[in-house]
């Protein structure tokens, strides 16, 4: 007889929630960082530009290491850009 999985076992479902959770949260990041980009170019900011591109970068690379990350990470990477979006929001605009 199957024995259902405990209440404190992550499902697949979890497992993928917490994926697309995370890839959200990362991708919302990055387009925080593309609007940012656009203001900054038409500024002519060129250290601003630099420095939102820079961001970014870490942002893309963050997102595709994504794939195939153990739950951990995955977990770490959705907290660390939820907590920095918000960040973001409350700061600059």
């Amino acid at each position: 007889m199957h024995t259902p999985p405990s209440a404190s076992s992550p499902s697949p479902d979890d497992d993928t929630a917490s994926y697309e959770d995370a890839k959200e949260a990362v991708s919302a990041v990055i387009t925080w960082y593309g609007r940012q980009l656009l203001d900054a170019r038409r500024s002519g900011d060129q250290q601003r530009l630099e420095e939102l591109t820079e961001q970014m970068k870490v942002c893309t690379e963050d997102r595709r290491r994504l794939v195939g990350a153990a739950p951990q990470e995955i977990e770490r990477l959705k907290v660390l850009y939820t907590e920095r979006l918000r960040n973001l929001g409350a700061g600059e605009s």
